[in-house]
């Protein structure tokens, strides 16, 4: 059975990744769908980070990274593109809107 803190090693992890993709995207390096193709075939992750949080809600996603960041880290502080997407009820595979096509 795993840890407590292997539990918020991984998702911290995941968020970190989710941000750094995040940042690509808005500044236009990739596309998500490319992003998320690169990390699967290079890094090899089973699920690309758009995947995987369109998969777990981009409204989750976006609650985590508040209350990381008003923890006090600021490096988790969400993206204003997610902030946008939640705003609008563009919230990942629940509403058939996210990050990717669904």
């Amino acid at each position: 059975m795993a840890q407590e803190w292997e539990s918020e090693l991984l998702t911290r992890f995941q968020l970190a990744t989710f941000l750094e993709a995040v940042r690509l995207y808005d500044e236009g390096v990739a596309s998500a769908e490319d992003i998320d193709i690169a990390m699967r075939a290079g890094a090899g992750l089973p699920m690309g980070p758009f995947a995987w949080a369109d998969k777990t809600g981009l409204d989750v996603v976006l609650g985590q990274l508040q209350e990381l960041a008003r923890a006090g880290n600021p490096n988790f502080a969400p993206p204003g593109s997610l902030a946008d997407k939640v705003a609008r009820g563009q919230v990942g595979n629940k509403s058939k809107r996210g990050y990717l096509s669904h």
